[in-house]
């Protein structure tokens, strides 16, 4: 099992109970790959089976709304491996985390062709580029621990080791600062670990809440981190509520806590508008649209669904939500305008976990 999955293991079970595929929905597919290439879209990352098979990359184009599948295997031939975690698209190039393969496979961003491998890696999760020359990516590593690599982009080798709290997780650029939340790895933490891109040096851990897993930076340059919480040992209810904190990059401190109330479901997958002015999310089999002028959390759900997964497609000004269905066959991804309508939706892969987008 995904490690992210067991964290999460009680609020995924809840919203498998809550979504489903709707036969209503309405759906595009289309196999056909873009004139163009991949370069006006949104990226799907489908984790695959667990533990066996493969996970895939799926391309949905704005220009026409077709939907290209596994597009990394129809292009160089062979799989990505288990699990697809996460994409990034930097300096024209896409870096597709592989989780339990230990891996990043690199490719031009726009034919898809493989141009290398990083290897060497624990549990990795997630890219970020820093340099033209410089990448960093973070991983749970092996047991409880929690630590960023950093990556020549040239010869695509590991030249260091980041110490950070356990399960560093997402990361997010502020100028020349790198902001890692460390949501827990096999274990769990309560720290968002900041770093010095330009000498790798660490320059503090801020107290958040418990296993903080994604970020935004909002309008104001203040960046919000969502937690997860901390599980009892059996994952049936959680010791500590998720929480949704703000804080000010200028003094890396916490200015604003808001908790979640449920003891039994995770609030996950912060995104933000194009604006950023909105945050979105997903808590207790709903999507929530959070205006970052609020003090408090909002109470009413803008999408009565619970997904697997959330984007905010900032060139559309759409949301994308990922539906894994039963988790062992394809699911599907439904887009909402920012009122929550439907807009259409569109086959993907096993397990649609993240979006990418271009």
């Amino acid at each position: 099992m995904n490690v992210k999955q067991l964290i999460f293991a009680s609020s995924i079970a809840f919203a498998i109970s809550m979504m489903g595929c709707k036969k209503d929905d309405p759906e595009t597919t289309n196999p056909t790959t873009p004139a163009s290439g991949f370069t006006n879209g949104v990226f799907i990352t489908n984790e695959g089976p667990y533990n066996t098979g493969t996970g895939t990359v799926s391309f949905y184009s704005r220009s026409n709304g077709s939907v290209s599948s596994d597009i990394f295997n129809t292009k160089n031939g062979f799989p990505l491996g288990n699990v697809v975690q996460s994409m990034e698209v930097y300096n024209s190039k896409g870096y597709i985390v592989v989780n339990n393969a230990g891996k990043v496979e690199v490719v031009d961003a726009t034919s898809f062709a493989s141009v290398g491998t990083i290897t060497g890696l624990t549990s990795p999760r997630c890219f970020l580029g820093i340099t033209s020359s410089k990448g960093y990516v973070s991983q749970f590593g092996s047991g409880a621990t929690g630590e960023v690599k950093i990556i020549d982009l040239n010869t695509k080798a590991i030249t260091g080791t980041i110490a950070t709290g356990n399960g560093a997780d997402a990361m997010l650029k502020v100028g020349n600062t790198v902001y890692v939340a460390c949501s827990g790895g096999f274990t769990n933490d309560s720290v968002v670990t900041v770093i010095d891109a330009t000498t790798n040096a660490v320059l503090t851990n801020i107290n958040t809440g418990a296993n903080p897993a994604s970020m935004q930076l909002d309008a104001n340059g203040k960046l919000w981190v969502l937690c997860v919480g901390k599980w009892n040992s059996s994952y049936t209810s959680l010791v500590n509520t998720g929480s949704l904190v703000r804080i000010n990059p200028a003094t890396n401190t916490v200015d604003l806590s808001l908790p979640f109330t449920s003891t039994t479901n995770s609030p996950m997958h912060l995104c933000i508008d194009a604006a950023k002015t909105t945050l979105y999310y997903l808590y207790q089999g709903a999507v929530y649209a959070q205006p970052i002028a609020l003090s408090n959390l909002v109470s009413t759900p803008l999408i009565n669904r619970g997904f697997y997964s959330l984007g905010y497609d900032p060139i559309s000004n759409a949301i994308f939500a990922g539906d894994a269905g039963n988790f062992s066959s394809n699911g599907k991804v439904i887009r909402y305008n920012q009122a929550g309508a439907v807009l259409d939706s569109f086959a993907a892969g096993i397990i649609p976990g993240n979006f990418c987008f271009r």
